[in-house]
């Protein structure tokens, strides 16, 4: 039964309603002002196609965000029941609750801006938004597809991420307008983690995981059920990490290396239901991959010495039989992940589309000799030949303490230019 307030107690409740929706209206309007989600640099300094798009899309959340709380400011003038006041109160709370939502967006975009804002880790963020972008637009751009831009910040921690491009949002109306790519800052000089990411919006936009599964599940059931279930788990990390690879060859392993490595009650961890693959496992298939893709190399010393600090008798006894396994089961994954042929890419192979041969050692170093000083000088070969370029530092890199270090500053160098010219373009 609907009972009627006297005029006096509807009207109080009336107005506190009214007054704390205007609260919250205040508050999603401040979050609209978007010169004060990061320093007006920051945006300046932003592709412009980037920057439109990602204005847009939070503007476009403050803006529902308001024209629910207009709908609650008219339902409010029209209430002569409980029941309507209780109704309003209810759409109250869901645009407190979608506030919230929003905010957390907005906050996501803020703090990555936040990490752009000083001009030389721009320069560096920038140069990885140009690797991760020309890095999917070799796999998209013949496929007739959309390249998203790419949207790189700076956080802690010990490995990379991405928010991809076209995911639904946390306010569950907008779309995410770029792939927004945390790096971290102990690689920040190393980055072909970028490019993994990036292999990660790729697949996710061609629906290359569900078919590198099926594939990997149909060549693994010879060793056992299990194991083909285990490895099709962990599908996502693999494509992104062969992904990587095809970009940057050597350097990607060598570089997941440092990320991954630690005590053996980690290398030998396996969690249930964690995409990732058990660290030992992902070490080895890169090394696998640099095995079949350019023979016998620096990878084969980093290999034995990956197992004299992680020998196989230091894995848990009860998943052992697993890692004793890989010299047998990993050539068979790698050859998948090379030479598999995939309707995501047009029923081509991945090392077709991407051909790891021109990142071999070989390739490197007539690519260093070849351009000489104005590797990391002439914009030419910054703009066109970043990937190679970071291949190349990260191949250096590799060879010891001393190389790591001269490889980091001249990639350091060539990132700022990189950085400098993408702004300018």
């Amino acid at each position: 039964m609907t009972i009627a307030l006297s005029p006096t107690p509807r009207r109080a409740l009336a107005e506190e309603l009214a007054r704390e929706l205007a609260h919250w209206r205040l508050a999603a309007g401040r979050l609209g002002q978007l010169e004060g989600v990061a320093p007006i640099a920051a945006w300046q300094r932003l592709e412009h196609y980037l920057g439109v798009s990602l204005q847009l899309t939070l503007r476009t959340a403050v803006g529902r965000l308001e024209r629910q709380a207009d709908h609650l400011e008219r339902r409010l003038r029209e209430v002569e029941t409980s029941d309507d006041l209780a109704r309003v109160n209810q759409e109250l709370f869901e645009l407190r609750r979608g506030y919230g939502r929003v905010e957390t967006m907005v906050d996501f975009y803020a703090d990555a801006l936040a990490t752009r804002a000083a001009p030389r880790i721009g320069a560096l963020l920038r140069a990885c938004d140009h690797i991760a972008t020309r890095g999917m637009a070799e796999v998209l751009t013949p496929l007739g597809r959309q390249v998203p831009a790419a949207l790189s910040y700076l956080d802690s921690g010990l490995g990379a991420s991405i928010l991809k491009a076209g995911i639904r949002l946390w306010d569950g109306s907008s779309d995410n307008p770029v792939a927004a790519i945390k790096v971290v800052r102990h690689n920040l000089l190393r980055c072909t983690s970028v490019l993994h990411e990036a292999g990660h919006q790729v697949a996710h936009m061609l629906g290359w995981t569900s078919e590198l599964a099926a594939a990997l599940r149909g060549r693994l059931t010879t060793y056992s059920s299990p194991v083909a279930e285990l490895y099709a788990g962990w599908t996502s990390e693999i494509a992104a990490d062969a992904f990587a690879f095809c970009h940057t060859g050597y350097a990607s392993v060598a570089a997941l290396h440092d990320v991954i490595d630690g005590p053996d009650a980690t290398v030998f961890q396996i969690l249930p239901g964690d995409p990732h693959p058990v660290s030992d496992v992902r070490l080895i298939l890169g090394l696998e991959l640099c095995r079949q893709c350019y023979g016998r190399g620096p990878w084969d010393a980093l290999g034995e010495a990956w197992r004299l600090r992680h020998p196989l008798a230091h894995a848990p006894t009860d998943v052992r039989s697993l890692f004793q396994a890989s010299p047998q089961v990993l050539p068979e994954v790698a050859d998948v992940l090379l030479h598999g042929r995939f309707r995501a890419f047009g029923g081509a192979s991945l090392t077709s589309v991407i051909a790891p041969a021109r990142v071999a050692p070989t390739e490197l170093l007539k690519l260093e000799r070849d351009a000489g000083a104005a590797a990391y000088g002439s914009p030419y070969w910054i703009w066109n030949e970043s990937i190679r370029l970071l291949a190349l530092t990260g191949y250096r890199a590799a060879q010891g303490a001393a190389e790591l270090r001269a490889a980091s500053a001249q990639q350091e160098q060539l990132m700022l230019r990189l950085g400098a010219l993408r702004q300018a373009a």
